[in-house]
């Protein structure tokens, strides 16, 4: 009998050590992994967000939207200028627009850290912002001047009476 319990040997302290830091290490590197994973589905959700609330005012050029008070509110705009050159020994063409910023719609009624979750995400330089309103300075002269004569004629015309 005592033969056979010599034969018989279990785990020393340094093996169940080194095993405990082992699995340790797996459960870390498991764990990581599901992070990267997590942020990455976030990420893919905000830009899944993103799109199905900016496109349709991009692909319409809607340039208002309502916000979650029930309010219009029109959507950021830059002026920018397009240059066109088609060849050397003419002068170049050169366009005013307006640059409008979608961003607004995604971020309306959102709390302060989506906000920001959404401003420096991964998918944070993705906005569908639209260019519209393009005239050469000849038209847009024109567009100015037929505003003005529509301004004048509504301030020049007599109020209308309301007949009770």
């Amino acid at each position: 009998m005592k033969k056979r319990k010599k034969n018989l040997k279990g785990m020393t302290l340094i093996e169940m050590i080194i095993s405990i830091f082992v699995l340790g290490l797996l459960t870390m590197i498991l764990v990581m992994v599901g992070e990267h994973i997590d942020a990455q589905s976030r990420a893919a959700n905000n830009l899944k967000d993103k799109i199905v609330k900016e496109a349709p005012y991009a692909a319409n050029k809607v340039k208002t939207y309502t916000n979650k008070d029930k309010a219009t509110v029109d959507l950021k705009s830059e002026d920018i200028t397009i240059d066109i050159i088609y060849d050397k020994d003419k002068p170049k063409i050169e366009l005013t627009a307006k640059k409008y910023e979608t961003v607004d719609v995604v971020l309306d009624g959102r709390s302060a850290k989506s906000q920001e979750n959404i401003k420096n995400g991964f998918n944070s330089g993705l906005n569908l912002d639209f260019i519209d309103d393009i005239m050469n300075e000849k038209d847009r002269k024109k567009a100015e001047e037929a505003e003005k004569a529509k301004e004048e004629a509504e301030a020049e015309a007599p109020p209308a009476e309301s007949g009770d």
